[in-house]
């Protein structure tokens, strides 16, 4: 997933910039965005979702069944390993329905030219280190937006307050409060 937040990124850039009329889908293109694909690690989401699929199964089941003898959740690995992986190479399934979308951002060139980057000490670089560098960047953005949140809050509540605008929902009968509101003073 991560790698694939990566490849998104590169394509919004290259989408960024005038873009060709949008090109056919060949059987060589497609060839080489499955290439793309691999080079970037893009395919390995359906590791990413064996293990989620099997972590949640398992603690379901563990929850559900403590007394299950280990065999179960092998079971669950080894079925849920083989369901992915037919299911990402199936007509219809997860590369095929990805096909359109790197088409439409990426000209057969610019697929052709990542495909070369990628295979490059720095392109390999790259691959390696995105997954980290968006995992610590997911968190500094997580920081930032509640370290801004107080400000923005203090801010709509005086420009609503200038407007005249009650955000404030109006007290139930009774005398309970809404969530997060105070009980009216009596």
């Amino acid at each position: 997933m991560k790698h694939l937040i990566a490849l998104a990124c590169a394509a919004l850039s290259l989408a960024a910039a005038p873009s060709l009329a949008a090109e056919s889908l060949t059987p060589e293109k497609s060839a080489d965005i499955r290439k793309l694909m691999e080079a970037t690690g893009a395919l390995r989401i359906g590791q990413m979702v064996t293990q989620s699929a099997i972590g949640q199964i398992s603690q379901a089941l563990k929850t559900a069944r403590p007394d299950l003898p280990d065999e179960a959740f092998t079971i669950v690995s080894e079925v849920s390993t083989k369901v992915v992986s037919e299911e990402m190479t199936a007509k219809g399934g997860y590369i095929e329905q990805m096909l359109p979308v790197f088409n439409k951002y990426l000209t057969h060139d610019e697929i052709r030219g990542l495909i070369g980057f990628y295979s490059t000490p720095l392109g390999k670089k790259a691959i390696s280190v995105m997954p980290m560098m968006a995992q610590e960047g997911m968190q500094i953005g997580q920081r930032w937006a509640q370290s801004i949140a107080p400000k923005l809050d203090q801010r709509l509540k005086a420009r609503f307050a200038e407007r005249g605008i009650k955000i404030e929902p109006p007290a139930k009968q009774g005398g309970a409060a809404a969530p997060g509101t105070s009980a009216p003073a009596k």
